[in-house]
């Protein structure tokens, strides 16, 4: 299937941020808190890298180019968001960003449950069923940190980090590029600013139901991107980390 200028910039942008969101849950393989977190995070992260190897099968055509489309495109080809492409050098923001970026994933592909796009519509019941698995385990550990804690210690560690990264989170709803012309092709059913309007609520909806101030974070990000060509600052160091086997053997598969 060869997609349309505006259909693969669409889907460039969901793969992104799942290549990057996948690859920084990596680091937290063997460093969780406990066991069953690495397990959990493990498996989160493998489910985040296959959505993504399977959006870039729909963007290049081509399976022997996925590695080179997710690895070695320049810096400005890539359509991530700044949150996917931040480090969380602390467990209460890894399972912040964790909560903030799958309750996101909700709503994006519900949002091409219908798409003109089969392919990319074929996906999305598969994609789901795993992503049902991913926000019932960030609801479930984020809301006994916030609500059953009574301010103690994982409150205050998981509070400074909403604040944080939030605001950062809006850098999911810049909208991809070509939208209008995706949204008119159906390969969309939504722009991404109604979508941000709905997960602001669900975000909202969960903080009052763990007992947390609706409004924690909710702050505008002078300096968010003004499209999805410009990197954040952690990119380069990012990527490089990413390129270091193909580096040493290009031949590797990704």
């Amino acid at each position: 299937m060869t997609l349309s200028p505006a259909a693969r910039e669409y889907v460039l942008t969901l793969a992104d941020d799942e290549h990057m969101v996948g690859a920084r849950h990596t680091n937290w393989i063997g460093l969780g808190p406990f066991l069953e977190e690495d397990l959990a995070f493990c498996s989160i992260a493998q489910d985040e890298l296959g959505h993504a190897i399977a959006l870039y099968r729909l963007v290049s055509g081509d399976e022997r180019t996925v590695d080179e489309l997710a690895l070695r495109r320049a810096p400005g080809g890539y359509r991530s968001s700044w949150l996917a492409e931040r480090p969380c050098d602390d467990w209460a923001s890894a399972l912040v960003r964790h909560w903030l970026y799958d309750r996101a994933e909700e709503l994006r592909w519900d949002n091409v449950a219908g798409s003109s796009v089969a392919d990319l519509a074929a996906l999305v019941p598969g994609v789901q069923r795993e992503e049902s698995f991913h926000r019932r385990h960030a609801d479930q550990l984020l809301g006994r940190m916030i609500g059953a804690d009574d301010g103690g210690q994982a409150s205050r560690q998981v509070l400074p980090a909403l604040i944080d990264l939030r605001p950062l989170a809006a850098s999911l709803w810049i909208a991809p590029f070509e939208e209008r012309a995706a949204l008119d092709e159906a390969v969309a059913a939504r722009p991404f600013v109604d979508l941000a309007a709905e997960w602001d609520r669900r975000v909202e909806s969960d903080l009052a139901r763990w007992g947390a101030d609706p409004a924690i974070g909710r702050a505008p990000m002078s300096d968010l991107p003004a499209d999805r060509s410009a990197r954040s600052e952690w990119f380069a160091a990012f990527h490089a980390e990413l390129n270091e086997v193909l580096s040493i053997d290009p031949t590797a598969v990704w």
